[in-house]
């Protein structure tokens, strides 16, 4: 008879390249045992997976090579059959230990020739059924975790065994703590989302999850699993009913597996994210009343499985539950000033500015604000920079506002227009254009010119415009430090500016590419956007402009002194002043 393989806690095992020591056998369910291991090289915790050629793994690996590297999926690091499995040279056995070792293999050998004997006595067979029910009690969840006595993996009771090695997930960073935490209407909407629109993927494939184990998946975008022996091919009958946390009530039973097994598990983890606990009674389940995600859990945990969503049916819900929350989340305040300044030879207003923002409806919301600077004698620096403002007010927005490429195409098309505009119509003029368009929290904009765009966030404020001027080319090359950059005399020499040429080149305008693909900047609840001329950051700093936004809580009252504060330094420039505050507060249905 052959000898069992033995798994002890502290061994070191050479499984396909790698030497991996057991450190803890962590879970077992069913006919797999679930060991937290150290993988020697590179250095890092493992999580192992023992059990049956023909059981779980057998099925999740054929799985695996369905979906091939899906990226809610964790990788294997290796996959070895028992035969494969040896006992590193790095760890040999002492004369005790395999002394040890081969009295127990004796014994279960020994075991197995009595099992196999049919004049078993009824007591003995009552005694072996009591154990075996004991064990299945056990088995039936997980373990706590501890050190165990030797595991023995008995080829001769249920045929070989299947040995699956992969990085080991986190505990702070797994679903099963996650859900011990508080968390909004919206991120509890995500994590379903994400599990439902991976069940789907598994059910286009002809696969259904029926259990699983929030332990071994690690949260993140996207999340990911890294166990999937819960899965079967749809339509398979279970030999033997199955009775865990996280499975649909008639798995116990002889129905055929179907999506809605797995519909039920998503509204399960929706459950407990918003309850933060899971329901007492599977069959009648206490739910909270909240619009919307009332109706999701009450279809998707319905006793009948006949009565439940399909999955692609519960993943659009989810979606749009979660979209509706988020659009419904924006409002703004809004504060601005303008003034001439004081100096003699500027006794028309250059500055222009103009805010627009989307009228109460249930489309996404949005908000546009530009200033712009004019120049040029004879009043033409006002008109130049009107007709710009009066461009970027009077354009149509473009249908689809959730694309993100189609926002930033059509602000960065705004200044094109507001150029030909001006080309066309001013003779001896030109004028900045720094524009912002927020559409629910993502920021696009388009700037040319040295007006400012400023991000004050937090108290700290950083400015997101880049200076199209002759002193910002000096001291980005470095020719000048920030100190002379100050009062440098050539501090109103633009390069850049609309109206000098009635077309621009690629790339004149400057975008928020450097913040990522989509250039867009993602706002949060509090953010505070500033627009500003010059003839206002020429005399206020911008630490200033954030201290003022600090101690001031009413955005007028901050920007009425910070044009005050223009005002008693000189101004001798024309100033103005937009901001806007983002009030994302976290609203529940």
């Amino acid at each position: 008879m052959k000898q069992s393989l033995v798994i002890e806690m502290d061994r070191t095992y050479a499984i396909d390249a790698f030497q991996v020591t057991i450190e803890a056998q962590i879970a077992n369910f069913a006919d797999i045992d679930y060991f937290r291991v150290q993988i020697q090289s590179p250095p890092q915790l493992g999580l192992l997976r023992v059990g049956s050629a023909a059981g779980g793994l057998a099925r999740e690996r054929e799985l695996r090579e369905i979906l091939g590297e899906h990226q809610m999926l964790s990788p294997l690091l290796a996959i070895a059959g028992e035969d494969a499995i040896e006992l590193s040279s790095d760890s040999p056995l002492s004369e005790t230990e395999e002394v040890l070792s081969s009295q127990a293999s004796e014994i279960l050998d020994a075991q197995l020739e009595e099992l196999e004997k049919e004049d078993l006595l009824a007591e003995e067979l009552e005694t072996d059924v009591g154990l075996l029910e004991e064990k299945s009690e056990t088995d039936a969840g997980f373990l706590e975790e501890e050190c165990y006595e030797p595991v023995a993996i008995a080829s001769q009771t249920s045929g070989e065994r299947l040995f699956l090695l992969s990085k080991f997930p986190q505990k702070e960073e797994n679903l099963a703590t996650w859900l011990e935490g508080e968390h909004s209407q919206e991120g509890s909407l995500l994590l379903a989302s994400q599990v439902c629109q991976f069940f789907r993927v598994l059910s286009q494939k002809q696969w259904c999850l029926v259990s699983l184990f929030p332990q071994f998946i690690q949260m993140g975008t996207p999340i990911r699993f890294f166990d999937l022996t819960g899965v079967y091919p749809t339509g398979e009958i279970l030999k033997s009913g199955l009775v865990a946390d996280y499975c649909a009530p008639e798995v116990a039973s002889d129905r055929p597996i179907d999506e809605q097994m797995s519909t039920y598990i998503v509204g399960l983890l929706l459950y407990q994210a918003i309850h933060h606990r899971l329901p007492e009674d599977k069959l009648n389940p206490d739910i909270d009343k909240i619009p919307r995600i009332h109706q999701i859990l009450k279809i998707a945990l319905n006793p009948i499985a006949d009565d439940r969503f399909f999955l692609s049916q519960l993943l659009n819900l989810l979606v749009e539950t979660r979209q509706s929350l988020r659009s419904r989340q924006i409002r703004w305040q809004i504060a601005s000033q303008s003034t001439v300044g004081l100096s003699e030879n500027r006794l028309h207003n250059e500055d222009s500015y103009g805010i627009r923002q989307q009228p109460a409806s249930n489309s996404p919301s949005w908000i546009i604000a530009a200033v712009a600077d004019g120049m040029g004698g004879m009043a033409e620096g006002e008109v130049a920079s009107q007709l710009a403002i009066q461009t970027v007010l009077e354009t149509p927005l473009p249908p689809e506002l959730n694309k993100p490429q189609t926002c930033r195409d059509w602000v960065m098309s705004l200044v094109e227009k507001a150029n030909e505009a001006v080309s066309d119509r001013v003779k001896d003029g030109g004028t900045t254009l720094s524009i912002t368009f927020t559409v629910e929290r993502n920021l696009y904009l388009a700037h040319v010119g040295d007006s400012r765009i400023f991000l004050l966030r937090k108290g700290t404020i950083c400015q997101l415009s880049e200076d199209h001027s002759m002193v910002a080319m000096l001291l980005a090359s470095g020719e000048i430090s920030y100190q002379e950059s100050l009062n440098h005399p050539d501090s109103n020499l633009l390069l850049k500016s609309l109206g000098s040429k009635p077309r621009l080149s690629a790339g004149y305008a400057q975008n928020l590419s450097r913040f990522g693909e989509d250039f867009s900047l993602v706002l949060e609840d509090g953010d505070i956007l500033l627009l500003c001329s010059d003839g206002v950051w020429g005399l206020v700093s911008p630490e200033d402009l954030a201290q003022l936004f600090t101690d001031f809580s009413d955005l007028q009252e901050a920007i009425d002194e910070a044009i005050a504060s223009v005002l008693k330094k000189g101004a001798d420039d024309n100033a103005t002043l937009i901001a806007l505050k983002c009030l994302g507060e976290s609203r529940q249905f």
